[in-house]
């Protein structure tokens, strides 16, 4: 039955049983929990995350030209950018206008190449603490479960060689956009 819910059967008894007979009984036990209670003076007590969730969680209203944000699209430029996307739309047209958009594009695109370059870079330091060695345990079976140990390894020579060429090919791609980035830098 769709929409059928324990609540709402019970919400609907209650009020079938005041419609009738003007009173309700309570047919459920409701348990709470009710901590110790501070007097602070007046002040509200606020959590260690509260004020860590407010800077994380997207306002109702976009700070930049105060319409709600209500799109999805609203939620990850609000997270990338700091204003809603209808905003964004407006910055890129006025770029487009101003002809400074490939700029801004560009310089864009040399910053996600950077942050994507900085990840493999981590990536590599974490493959080299491994020193070419990993072990997992995989859950086997569905009516006798079993516990397997799968272990994987690499030759010292192959794992260095490995290693030196992920740096090569990081340090050859970071050379091309620190290029095109002085390139960039320089038109401007």
């Amino acid at each position: 039955m769709a929409g059928y819910s324990k609540e709402s059967e019970r919400q609907n008894k209650a009020l079938k049983d005041l419609m009738t007979t003007g009173k309700t009984e309570k047919d459920y036990v409701q348990v709470g929990y009710e901590g110790k209670k501070e007097d602070l003076g007046g002040k509200t007590r606020e959590s260690e995350l509260s004020k860590v969730m407010q800077g994380v969680r997207m306002p109702w209203f976009c700070p930049t030209c105060k319409k709600a944000m209500k799109k999805k699209l609203d939620d990850k430029f609000w997270r990338m950018m700091g204003h809603c996307f209808d905003c964004q739309v407006e910055i890129e047209n006025k770029l487009r206008v101003e002809g400074k958009f490939e700029d801004y594009a560009q310089s864009k695109m040399l910053e996600n190449q950077k942050s994507q370059l900085k990840d493999l870079e981590q990536s590599i330091t974490d493959f080299e603490k491994t020193g070419g060695k990993k072990t997992w345990y995989n859950n086997v079976g569905v009516n006798t479960p079993e516990l397997e140990k799968d272990k994987w390894e690499m030759d010292e020579e192959a794992f260095n060689k490995t290693i030196k060429e992920a740096k090569d090919f990081i340090k050859e791609k970071r050379e091309i956009v620190e290029k095109a980035e002085q390139q960039l830098t320089g038109a401007q």
